[in-house]
Protein backbone atom coordinates (compact mmCIF):
# COMPACT_ATOMS: atom_id res chain seq x y z
CA UNK A 1 0.00 0.00 0.00
CA UNK A 2 1.29 3.59 -0.75
CA UNK A 3 2.03 5.86 1.90
CA UNK A 4 -0.42 9.00 0.16
CA UNK A 5 -3.70 8.50 0.32
CA UNK A 6 -5.50 7.04 -2.49
CA UNK A 7 -8.21 9.75 -3.65
CA UNK A 8 -9.41 8.45 -7.02
CA UNK A 9 -11.29 5.70 -8.83
CA UNK A 10 -8.44 4.77 -10.83
CA UNK A 11 -6.12 4.32 -8.12
CA UNK A 12 -7.98 2.49 -6.11
CA UNK A 13 -8.99 0.08 -8.78
CA UNK A 14 -4.93 -0.23 -9.68
CA UNK A 15 -4.18 -0.91 -5.79
CA UNK A 16 -6.75 -3.72 -6.10
CA UNK A 17 -5.35 -5.22 -9.57
CA UNK A 18 -1.73 -5.37 -7.72
CA UNK A 19 -3.67 -7.50 -5.40
CA UNK A 20 -5.98 -9.79 -7.38
CA UNK A 21 -4.40 -11.40 -10.96
CA UNK A 22 -8.34 -11.35 -11.60
CA UNK A 23 -9.04 -8.10 -11.38
CA UNK A 24 -6.12 -7.00 -13.54
CA UNK A 25 -7.27 -8.97 -16.37
CA UNK A 26 -10.51 -7.15 -16.41
CA UNK A 27 -9.24 -3.73 -17.67
CA UNK A 28 -11.41 -1.94 -15.82
CA UNK A 29 -10.69 1.77 -16.14
CA UNK A 30 -10.85 1.50 -19.93
CA UNK A 31 -14.53 0.87 -19.22
CA UNK A 32 -15.54 3.76 -17.10
CA UNK A 33 -14.48 7.23 -16.14
CA UNK A 34 -12.50 8.55 -13.67
CA UNK A 35 -13.51 9.48 -10.05
CA UNK A 36 -12.05 11.88 -6.86
CA UNK A 37 -13.56 10.32 -3.83
CA UNK A 38 -11.26 13.26 -1.67
CA UNK A 39 -9.26 16.20 -2.99
CA UNK A 40 -6.89 17.28 -0.68
CA UNK A 41 -7.88 19.94 1.30
CA UNK A 42 -11.36 18.84 0.76
CA UNK A 43 -13.58 19.48 4.11
CA UNK A 44 -15.91 16.05 2.96
CA UNK A 45 -16.05 13.28 0.72
CA UNK A 46 -18.06 12.93 -2.10
CA UNK A 47 -17.85 9.38 -1.25
CA UNK A 48 -16.84 8.32 1.99
CA UNK A 49 -17.30 4.89 1.75
CA UNK A 50 -15.05 4.42 -1.21
CA UNK A 51 -12.51 6.67 0.63
CA UNK A 52 -12.16 4.83 3.77
CA UNK A 53 -12.08 1.39 1.96
CA UNK A 54 -9.43 2.25 -0.94
CA UNK A 55 -7.33 3.49 2.00
CA UNK A 56 -7.14 0.02 3.96
CA UNK A 57 -4.93 -2.68 2.72
CA UNK A 58 -6.75 -5.54 5.17
CA UNK A 59 -10.27 -4.66 3.34
CA UNK A 60 -8.54 -4.30 0.01
CA UNK A 61 -6.87 -7.64 0.60
CA UNK A 62 -9.99 -9.11 1.61
CA UNK A 63 -12.40 -7.70 -1.90
CA UNK A 64 -8.77 -9.07 -3.85
CA UNK A 65 -9.14 -12.59 -2.39
CA UNK A 66 -12.96 -12.52 -2.88
CA UNK A 67 -12.77 -11.84 -6.15
CA UNK A 68 -9.94 -14.40 -6.93
CA UNK A 69 -12.16 -16.86 -5.13
CA UNK A 70 -15.19 -16.15 -7.07
CA UNK A 71 -13.77 -16.80 -10.34
CA UNK A 72 -12.14 -19.64 -9.53
CA UNK A 73 -15.66 -20.64 -8.62
CA UNK A 74 -16.46 -20.57 -12.05
CA UNK A 75 -18.18 -16.94 -12.07
CA UNK A 76 -18.24 -15.22 -15.22
CA UNK A 77 -16.23 -12.29 -16.05
CA UNK A 78 -19.49 -9.91 -16.14
CA UNK A 79 -20.47 -10.62 -12.76
CA UNK A 80 -16.93 -10.02 -11.31
CA UNK A 81 -16.95 -6.62 -13.71
CA UNK A 82 -20.00 -5.62 -12.37
CA UNK A 83 -19.11 -6.18 -8.64
CA UNK A 84 -15.87 -4.24 -9.00
CA UNK A 85 -17.72 -0.57 -10.91
CA UNK A 86 -19.95 -1.09 -7.91
CA UNK A 87 -17.38 -1.20 -5.32
CA UNK A 88 -15.61 2.06 -6.77
CA UNK A 89 -18.26 3.97 -7.36
CA UNK A 90 -21.88 5.26 -6.18
CA UNK A 91 -22.90 1.66 -4.48
CA UNK A 92 -19.72 1.40 -2.57
CA UNK A 93 -21.13 0.00 0.70
CA UNK A 94 -23.68 -2.40 -0.74
CA UNK A 95 -21.34 -4.05 -3.33
CA UNK A 96 -18.74 -4.13 -0.35
CA UNK A 97 -21.19 -5.87 2.01
CA UNK A 98 -22.18 -8.57 -1.03
CA UNK A 99 -18.52 -9.24 -1.22
CA UNK A 100 -17.83 -9.69 2.44
CA UNK A 101 -20.81 -12.11 2.74
CA UNK A 102 -18.98 -13.72 -0.41
CA UNK A 103 -15.67 -14.02 1.67
CA UNK A 104 -17.51 -15.10 4.67
CA UNK A 105 -18.70 -18.37 2.21
CA UNK A 106 -15.12 -18.79 1.00
CA UNK A 107 -13.50 -18.54 3.90
CA UNK A 108 -15.97 -21.78 5.12
CA UNK A 109 -15.09 -23.51 1.76
CA UNK A 110 -18.79 -23.61 0.80
CA UNK A 111 -20.18 -24.69 -2.50
CA UNK A 112 -22.48 -21.86 -3.91
CA UNK A 113 -23.12 -19.80 -7.12
CA UNK A 114 -23.67 -16.00 -6.80
CA UNK A 115 -26.33 -14.01 -8.91
CA UNK A 116 -28.49 -16.54 -9.42
CA UNK A 117 -31.67 -15.57 -11.62
CA UNK A 118 -35.03 -16.58 -10.10
CA UNK A 119 -38.92 -16.72 -11.36
CA UNK A 120 -41.76 -15.24 -9.92
CA UNK A 121 -42.80 -18.72 -9.16
CA UNK A 122 -39.67 -19.07 -7.02
CA UNK A 123 -39.34 -15.89 -5.34
CA UNK A 124 -42.19 -13.21 -3.55
CA UNK A 125 -41.58 -10.68 -6.18
CA UNK A 126 -43.69 -11.70 -9.18
CA UNK A 127 -41.03 -10.51 -12.37
CA UNK A 128 -38.59 -12.59 -10.80
CA UNK A 129 -35.44 -11.18 -9.76
CA UNK A 130 -31.43 -11.91 -9.33
CA UNK A 131 -30.81 -13.42 -5.84
CA UNK A 132 -27.20 -13.15 -4.79
CA UNK A 133 -26.85 -16.59 -4.62
CA UNK A 134 -27.32 -20.73 -4.04
CA UNK A 135 -25.55 -22.19 -1.23
CA UNK A 136 -25.15 -26.16 -1.56
CA UNK A 137 -25.26 -27.85 1.98
CA UNK A 138 -26.32 -29.64 -0.55
CA UNK A 139 -29.73 -28.97 0.26
CA UNK A 140 -29.66 -25.89 -1.79
CA UNK A 141 -30.39 -22.55 0.45
CA UNK A 142 -31.22 -19.33 -1.07
CA UNK A 143 -29.79 -15.97 0.04
CA UNK A 144 -29.80 -11.82 -0.59
CA UNK A 145 -27.44 -10.10 1.42
CA UNK A 146 -28.05 -6.33 2.57
CA UNK A 147 -25.95 -3.75 4.24
CA UNK A 148 -27.29 -3.49 8.26
CA UNK A 149 -26.21 0.11 9.28
CA UNK A 150 -29.78 1.39 9.69
CA UNK A 151 -29.69 4.19 12.10
CA UNK A 152 -26.33 5.29 13.03
CA UNK A 153 -25.43 5.14 9.19
CA UNK A 154 -28.39 7.49 8.12
CA UNK A 155 -28.16 9.70 11.33
CA UNK A 156 -24.45 10.27 10.40
CA UNK A 157 -25.55 11.19 6.87
CA UNK A 158 -28.35 12.97 7.91
CA UNK A 159 -26.29 15.29 10.07
CA UNK A 160 -23.28 15.61 8.35
CA UNK A 161 -25.62 16.90 5.15
CA UNK A 162 -27.29 19.17 7.78
CA UNK A 163 -24.11 21.04 8.68
CA UNK A 164 -22.89 21.13 5.52
CA UNK A 165 -26.39 23.43 4.80
CA UNK A 166 -25.95 24.96 8.20
CA UNK A 167 -22.12 25.99 8.17
CA UNK A 168 -20.34 27.42 9.86
CA UNK A 169 -22.58 26.10 12.53
CA UNK A 170 -22.96 22.20 13.52
CA UNK A 171 -25.83 20.22 13.46
CA UNK A 172 -25.70 17.43 16.41
CA UNK A 173 -27.94 14.68 16.92
CA UNK A 174 -28.67 14.22 20.59
CA UNK A 175 -31.14 11.57 22.85
CA UNK A 176 -32.02 8.29 21.74
CA UNK A 177 -30.91 6.98 18.23
CA UNK A 178 -33.43 3.85 18.36
CA UNK A 179 -35.53 5.17 15.35
CA UNK A 180 -37.55 3.55 13.20
CA UNK A 181 -35.14 3.19 9.37
CA UNK A 182 -38.43 4.56 7.75
CA UNK A 183 -38.23 7.45 9.67
CA UNK A 184 -34.62 8.23 9.00
CA UNK A 185 -35.22 7.67 5.12
CA UNK A 186 -37.86 10.48 5.31
CA UNK A 187 -35.94 12.40 6.97
CA UNK A 188 -33.35 12.30 4.36
CA UNK A 189 -35.71 12.68 1.63
CA UNK A 190 -38.93 14.56 2.15
CA UNK A 191 -39.26 15.45 5.60
CA UNK A 192 -35.22 17.27 5.22
CA UNK A 193 -36.08 20.42 3.91
CA UNK A 194 -38.89 21.04 7.19
CA UNK A 195 -36.05 20.19 9.58
CA UNK A 196 -33.44 22.06 7.63
CA UNK A 197 -35.82 25.39 8.07
CA UNK A 198 -36.40 24.33 11.50
CA UNK A 199 -33.45 24.15 12.54
CA UNK A 200 -32.30 27.43 10.97
CA UNK A 201 -35.31 29.38 12.76
CA UNK A 202 -35.64 27.59 15.93
CA UNK A 203 -31.26 26.19 16.54
CA UNK A 204 -33.45 23.07 17.81
CA UNK A 205 -36.23 20.14 16.24
CA UNK A 206 -37.23 16.99 17.79
CA UNK A 207 -38.27 14.05 15.76
CA UNK A 208 -39.40 11.38 17.44
CA UNK A 209 -36.74 10.11 19.81
CA UNK A 210 -34.31 12.21 17.78
CA UNK A 211 -33.42 15.73 18.86
CA UNK A 212 -31.20 17.57 16.79
CA UNK A 213 -29.39 20.93 17.60
CA UNK A 214 -27.62 23.51 15.68
CA UNK A 215 -24.35 24.22 17.26
CA UNK A 216 -21.53 27.40 16.76
CA UNK A 217 -18.08 25.71 15.88
CA UNK A 218 -15.80 24.66 18.31
CA UNK A 219 -12.90 22.06 18.70
CA UNK A 220 -14.66 19.77 20.92
CA UNK A 221 -18.48 19.34 20.44
CA UNK A 222 -20.33 16.73 23.27
CA UNK A 223 -23.40 15.23 22.07
CA UNK A 224 -25.06 12.02 24.39
CA UNK A 225 -27.35 9.56 23.39
CA UNK A 226 -28.71 6.41 24.38
CA UNK A 227 -28.79 3.08 23.08
CA UNK A 228 -31.19 0.17 24.20
CA UNK A 229 -30.69 -3.25 22.13
CA UNK A 230 -34.41 -4.52 22.35
CA UNK A 231 -36.08 -0.79 21.54
CA UNK A 232 -33.75 -0.61 18.35
CA UNK A 233 -34.98 -3.96 17.55
CA UNK A 234 -39.04 -3.01 18.45
CA UNK A 235 -38.74 -0.02 16.46
CA UNK A 236 -37.21 -1.83 13.61
CA UNK A 237 -39.57 -4.84 14.03
CA UNK A 238 -40.67 -5.24 9.97
CA UNK A 239 -37.02 -4.14 8.72
CA UNK A 240 -36.62 -7.68 7.31
CA UNK A 241 -39.95 -7.09 5.24
CA UNK A 242 -38.39 -4.36 3.56
CA UNK A 243 -36.45 -7.00 1.45
CA UNK A 244 -39.50 -9.74 0.91
CA UNK A 245 -39.64 -9.54 -2.85
CA UNK A 246 -36.54 -11.44 -2.15
CA UNK A 247 -37.87 -14.33 -0.21
CA UNK A 248 -38.31 -17.86 -1.83
CA UNK A 249 -41.10 -19.74 -1.47
CA UNK A 250 -40.37 -22.90 -1.78
CA UNK A 251 -36.52 -23.32 -0.62
CA UNK A 252 -34.89 -22.28 2.23
CA UNK A 253 -33.94 -18.73 2.18
CA UNK A 254 -31.74 -16.73 4.52
CA UNK A 255 -31.36 -12.92 4.61
CA UNK A 256 -27.83 -11.92 5.20
CA UNK A 257 -26.89 -8.71 7.50
CA UNK A 258 -23.59 -7.38 7.10
CA UNK A 259 -22.16 -5.27 9.72
CA UNK A 260 -18.82 -2.77 9.89
CA UNK A 261 -18.22 -0.36 12.16
CA UNK A 262 -17.86 2.60 9.37
CA UNK A 263 -21.58 2.46 9.06
CA UNK A 264 -23.40 -0.04 11.72
CA UNK A 265 -21.65 2.17 14.50
CA UNK A 266 -22.52 0.26 17.81
CA UNK A 267 -23.51 -2.71 16.05
CA UNK A 268 -20.61 -3.81 15.27
CA UNK A 269 -19.57 -4.06 19.09
CA UNK A 270 -20.22 -6.48 21.36
CA UNK A 271 -20.17 -4.48 24.73
CA UNK A 272 -22.01 -5.54 27.59
CA UNK A 273 -23.26 -7.86 25.35
CA UNK A 274 -24.93 -5.13 23.43
CA UNK A 275 -24.82 -7.15 20.38
CA UNK A 276 -26.04 -10.00 21.37
CA UNK A 277 -28.93 -9.17 22.80
CA UNK A 278 -29.81 -6.44 19.71
CA UNK A 279 -29.28 -9.65 17.14
CA UNK A 280 -31.24 -12.20 19.48
CA UNK A 281 -34.14 -9.23 19.87
CA UNK A 282 -34.52 -8.67 16.52
CA UNK A 283 -34.91 -12.46 15.26
CA UNK A 284 -36.97 -12.92 17.73
CA UNK A 285 -39.15 -9.79 16.79
CA UNK A 286 -38.83 -10.97 13.48
CA UNK A 287 -40.02 -14.69 13.16
CA UNK A 288 -42.53 -14.11 16.27
CA UNK A 289 -44.94 -10.75 16.27
CA UNK A 290 -46.34 -11.48 12.76
CA UNK A 291 -47.56 -15.35 12.80
CA UNK A 292 -51.54 -14.05 12.58
CA UNK A 293 -50.45 -10.58 10.26
CA UNK A 294 -52.74 -10.54 7.44
CA UNK A 295 -51.51 -7.28 5.81
CA UNK A 296 -50.60 -8.39 1.95
CA UNK A 297 -47.01 -8.76 1.11
CA UNK A 298 -46.59 -9.45 -2.71
CA UNK A 299 -49.62 -12.23 -3.11
CA UNK A 300 -49.32 -13.52 0.82
CA UNK A 301 -49.75 -12.67 3.79
CA UNK A 302 -47.41 -10.95 6.15
CA UNK A 303 -48.03 -13.81 8.32
CA UNK A 304 -46.95 -16.24 5.68
CA UNK A 305 -43.97 -14.24 4.13
CA UNK A 306 -42.32 -14.23 7.79
CA UNK A 307 -42.87 -17.95 7.35
CA UNK A 308 -40.40 -18.23 4.11
CA UNK A 309 -37.80 -16.72 6.10
CA UNK A 310 -35.53 -19.43 7.48
CA UNK A 311 -32.92 -17.71 8.65
CA UNK A 312 -31.05 -14.51 9.69
CA UNK A 313 -27.30 -14.49 9.63
CA UNK A 314 -25.50 -11.42 10.92
CA UNK A 315 -21.85 -11.00 8.85
CA UNK A 316 -18.89 -9.13 10.82
CA UNK A 317 -17.09 -7.54 7.75
CA UNK A 318 -14.27 -5.71 9.90
CA UNK A 319 -10.91 -6.97 8.30
CA UNK A 320 -8.83 -4.54 10.19
CA UNK A 321 -7.10 -4.34 13.71
CA UNK A 322 -7.80 -4.76 16.94
CA UNK A 323 -9.90 -7.81 15.79
CA UNK A 324 -13.28 -8.14 16.44
CA UNK A 325 -14.01 -10.39 19.41
CA UNK A 326 -15.94 -13.71 18.27
CA UNK A 327 -18.48 -14.33 17.10
CA UNK A 328 -18.63 -12.92 13.89
CA UNK A 329 -20.99 -14.78 12.29
CA UNK A 330 -24.32 -15.26 14.41
CA UNK A 331 -26.64 -17.38 12.31
CA UNK A 332 -30.32 -17.42 14.17
CA UNK A 333 -33.01 -19.79 12.56
CA UNK A 334 -36.83 -19.49 12.43
CA UNK A 335 -38.84 -22.08 14.66
CA UNK A 336 -41.82 -21.03 12.02
CA UNK A 337 -39.96 -21.35 8.97
CA UNK A 338 -42.07 -23.16 5.75
CA UNK A 339 -38.58 -24.20 4.24
CA UNK A 340 -36.41 -25.36 7.48
CA UNK A 341 -32.47 -26.13 6.83
CA UNK A 342 -31.73 -29.59 7.63
CA UNK A 343 -29.99 -30.67 10.63
CA UNK A 344 -27.18 -31.84 8.45
CA UNK A 345 -27.07 -28.67 6.45
CA UNK A 346 -26.65 -26.63 9.29
CA UNK A 347 -23.96 -28.74 11.04
CA UNK A 348 -22.53 -28.57 7.42
CA UNK A 349 -23.08 -24.23 7.05
CA UNK A 350 -21.28 -23.53 10.82
CA UNK A 351 -19.00 -26.27 11.53
CA UNK A 352 -16.07 -25.02 9.20
CA UNK A 353 -16.15 -21.92 11.25
CA UNK A 354 -15.30 -23.18 14.65
CA UNK A 355 -16.36 -21.03 17.38
CA UNK A 356 -16.60 -17.60 15.59
CA UNK A 357 -19.80 -18.92 14.12
CA UNK A 358 -23.06 -19.81 16.36
CA UNK A 359 -25.85 -21.13 15.44
CA UNK A 360 -29.56 -20.44 18.00
CA UNK A 361 -32.89 -21.32 17.15
CA UNK A 362 -35.42 -18.86 18.29
CA UNK A 363 -37.84 -19.18 20.63
CA UNK A 364 -40.75 -17.43 20.47
CA UNK A 365 -42.51 -16.50 24.11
Amino acid sequence: MTTDFLRTRFEWLDELAAMSSVAATLDLKSKLSDEIYEAPGQKFSSNKDAFNLANSEEHNRAVAATIDGLAAMGADEKALTKLMLDLTSRNTYGTFCELSAYHFLLKGKHDFSIQSPMTGAEILNPNGADLDGVLRLPQEVVFDIKAFGFHEHLVSRLVERLSQDLAPDVATADDSWDVPVSALFDLLSSGYKPLLQELKASRSARRGALRFTLRAPARVQVTSRELDPRKLADENAEYAFSYAKQFARNKPFILIFVVHPWVSGALHLNFSGYLDEFTKAFAETTFCRFQADARAVSDVTLAEAARLLSGILFVNAWEGKPASEPPLYRLFLNPHAKNKLLPSSIAAFVTPYGPIMVATETHCT
